[in-house]
């Protein structure tokens, strides 16, 4: 009972700026933007840091901390892994919460927006209201715009949002990580966010930030050793091996990378100073001089680009290392590596200084074909994080499997098309119709084949049946990585698509 009240004590009083942006929710609106209808503007109430009040309870009362943390935690593998995404591949959207600096958020939602979905998570009905005429008047694309209620303590979803992966029958699923702060609507968020969208979710008591975490899409992740650090939220108490576990359960990563945290950066988190940039391509930050960093970041980066460069991804390929400018430190901890891959564009961040150009030419010569596109990040890096630490990657659905149910003529062949979306090629001999004639009939097999006339499409025939038949059946189909799917989804010897045949006509 201590420790659960301890908790609510400090999710009660976080920081004065925590309870000053609950006054601002709660009081009516009074600037002008919020008098016409618009969202009144916000400021983060959190850091990506830790606040001074969230290191005093760490310090005081840790074990509390860890105890409320995983004491209330059921976890459930998944199972049939197949692969977790990397950031450098399909993507749905992006996900972002509105809870603070959100000239920069209209900024990346509006870019974003082009080409892919928005997905705002907002509080409450007259928040969504607000913030969607905002965002309508910022020219933002709409109607790739999708909006999520739940409550959130801040803006940093990067670090408790959701995490993906590919499972055997064609799913994505949801990985629950726990966050390292003691924020308990952000901890709450995958659970959240996964039920609405129909995705099942994993909950694990492995404590690790998003920020903290690169997947290669090979079978390999990356870190910082803060992951271990009690003061900043890690679990001291975690071995290395129970660590390789829990990433080889969750994620079907055979190797972890554990690299040094900086000093002074406010986070420790890897993406502070490293980006994957493809399979087997990092950049490493880099300052120009050892008097440029915080105390011994200068050596702690080029060791780190030293252990990348000596390591391969999961197919055994050597990893390639390119160095990117760091900003020169004056307090404040800038990176260029904060930045996030979507689809075929990259967001960068920048500050108005001599090393944005040469830090966005590097995306550029080492991503021909993206579109690279610097924003300010001036408002937001002072507190600890940049474009990466604001926004999470809802990745591709691995299959789908899109069917309408035919209405075929007696004395014609029954021809069934289905329209494929797939991340991998398919397998053509794994495409195939299970049907029957009569319920409890035993299945029949029949080949489908991927058309030459539209891409994606996939078309199967049976034989001609006389009117008023009923037939039975699904549609399964392979690629070639063995990650299947079936049309309707989870088909089985009750759930299946029923057809019935129309006389022919006189």
């Amino acid at each position: 009972m201590k420790h659960l009240l301890l908790a609510l004590a400090l999710a009660l009083a976080l920081s004065s700026d925590a309870q000053a942006r609950d006054r601002r929710l709660a009081a009516p609106p009074a600037d002008a933007a919020s008098r016409a209808g618009r969202a009144p503007a916000r400021t983060a109430s959190l850091p990506a840091s830790l606040t001074p009040t969230e290191r005093k309870y760490l310090r005081e009362h840790f074990a509390d901390y860890l105890k409320s943390k995983l004491s209330r935690i059921t976890e459930r593998a998944p199972e049939n892994v197949v692969a977790a995404p990397a950031e450098f591949e399909s993507a749905e959207g992006v996900l972002f919460s509105w809870s603070g600096y959100t000239t920069l958020l209209k900024d990346l939602i509006k870019e974003v927006a082009q080409d892919a979905k928005a997905f705002v998570v907002v509080e409450s009905a007259s928040e969504e209201k607000s913030v969607r005429q905002e965002l309508t008047e910022s020219g933002v694309r709409m109607e790739n715009v999708r909006f999520s209620r739940a409550r959130t303590n801040s803006v940093w979803i990067r670090d408790y949002g959701p995490w993906w992966i590919q499972t055997s029958d064609g799913d994505r699923e949801i990985i629950d990580l726990v966050y390292n702060r003691p924020r308990p609507s952000d901890d709450q968020f995958p659970a959240v966010f996964g039920p609405a969208m129909g995705i099942k979710v994993h909950p694990t008591k492995l404590i690790l930030a998003g920020g903290n975490l690169i997947l290669d899409g090979t079978g390999v992740a990356i870190m910082t050793d803060v992951v271990f650090d009690a003061s900043e939220g890690g679990n001291p108490n975690m071995s290395r091996e129970q660590l390789d576990k829990y990433m080889r359960e969750l994620f079907g990563c055979h190797k972890v990378i554990v690299l040094k945290k900086m000093n002074e950066d406010g986070t420790g988190h890897v993406d502070m100073f490293c980006k994957l940039l493809n399979e087997n391509t990092f950049i490493v930050a880099e300052y120009a001089r050892p008097g440029d960093g915080a105390s011994g970041n200068y050596e702690i980066l080029n060791g780190n680009a030293r252990v990348l460069a000596s390591e391969t991804n999961g197919k055994g390929e050597p990893y390639k290392v390119f160095r990117i400018p760091m900003p020169r430190y004056d307090g404040t901890s800038y990176t260029h590596t904060n930045s996030l891959i979507v689809n075929d564009t990259v967001l960068v961040p920048i500050y108005a200084q001599e090393t944005d150009e040469p830090a966005l030419e590097v995306y550029r010569k080492l991503m021909p074909g993206h579109k690279v596109v610097g924003f300010d990040c001036n408002d937001i890096i002072g507190a600890n994080g940049a474009i990466h630490c604001i926004t999470k990657l809802v990745m591709s659905d691995p299959l789908e499997v899109v069917h309408s149910v035919p209405r075929p003529t007696a004395g014609q062949p029954i021809v069934l098309e289905a329209k494929v979306s797939a991340l991998q090629p398919l397998d053509p001999s794994k495409l195939t119709v299970q049907y029957r004639a009569a319920r409890g009939a035993p299945w029949q097999t029949a080949p489908m084949t991927l058309t030459s006339d539209v891409d994606g499409v996939v078309r199967g025939q049976l034989p001609a049946l006389a009117a008023g038949s009923t037939l039975e059946y699904f549609l399964r189909v392979e690629d070639t990585r063995g990650m299947h799917e079936t049309s309707p989804e989870d088909a089985s010897d009750t759930v299946f698509h029923s057809l019935q045949v129309a006389p022919a006509a006189r």
